[in-house]
């Protein structure tokens, strides 16, 4: 003579009233309001109803290429997003809800235009080396690439890392801006400026000067005389000297 209940079952069956109520309201393009509910390496999850989850992944929830998910949201905190994608989930009945945190604010692109301009000189944040340079963040989603031929007048590099690192800050001028294609051609040698253009003046023929022994060759000796800055001291010369 005893009677089982369940209030589990009766909150499921409020939840699946409620998510496929809801289902029926939201669109692909909407606007609403959500609380985060779990952290990701790879996004961020967002209730958006009861019993009804969204994801926004890391490439949607800034325009920054640098920005991590924890630094961005908390667990608990109300996010405003927007319904970029619907499709079937992988459990009968249920939708996968895809978001974006970025896409309601402006695209920096945008503006790149009046913001940067050739021979500007900026300071950004090193995101990442390649073979070929690395690349800076100038703001949140403006980024451009220094060539590993413009990182150094000083010597001669073989591998970005040799320069900078990834988190680090450093200056750089814009050699080039191409807004079509959405690139940043920097330079790190050229914002500290060349060595070799006030040479006339700080070097004059006849002039007794101190160097560092760099390399020896069958035809002379080359010798550093401060960074960037490397003669020759031919063979015939060196009784001379």
């Amino acid at each position: 003579r005893n009677i089982v209940l369940s209030r589990r079952a009766l909150l499921a069956r409020e939840q699946e009233k409620a998510r496929k109520e809801f289902y029926q309201t939201i669109s692909v393009n909407d606007t609403i309001d959500g609380t985060v509910t779990r952290i990701m390496p790879y996004g961020a999850f967002v209730q958006l109803s009861s019993g009804v989850e969204g994801m926004a992944h890391i490439s949607e929830m800034s325009w920054s290429k640098a920005a991590k998910p924890e630094s961005m949201v908390k667990v608990g905190e109300t996010v405003r997003v927007k319904v970029i994608g619907i499709v079937p989930g992988q459990k009968p009945g249920l939708l996968k809800i895809s978001l974006s945190m970025k896409q309601l604010t402006e695209d920096p692109w945008e503006s790149a235009g009046q913001q940067f301009h050739q021979g500007d000189k900026i300071r950004g944040t090193v995101t990442r080396c390649a073979n070929f340079g690395a690349f800076v963040e100038l703001v949140p989603g403006i980024e451009g690439l220094v060539h590993i031929s413009e990182m150094s007048y000083k010597k001669r590099v073989l591998k970005p890392e040799d320069i900078v690192t990834a988190g680090e800050t450093v200056s750089v001028m814009i050699k080039e801006v191409d807004l079509d294609k959405r690139r940043l051609s920097l330079s790190i040698r050229d914002a500290e400026g060349d060595p070799w253009i006030n040479i006339a003046e700080k070097y004059k023929i006849g002039q007794t000067v101190e160097g560092l022994l760099e390399k020896k060759e069958k035809f002379g000796y080359f010798i550093n005389l401060e960074p960037g800055i490397t003669g020759l001291l031919p063979k015939s010369n060196l009784n001379k000297a």
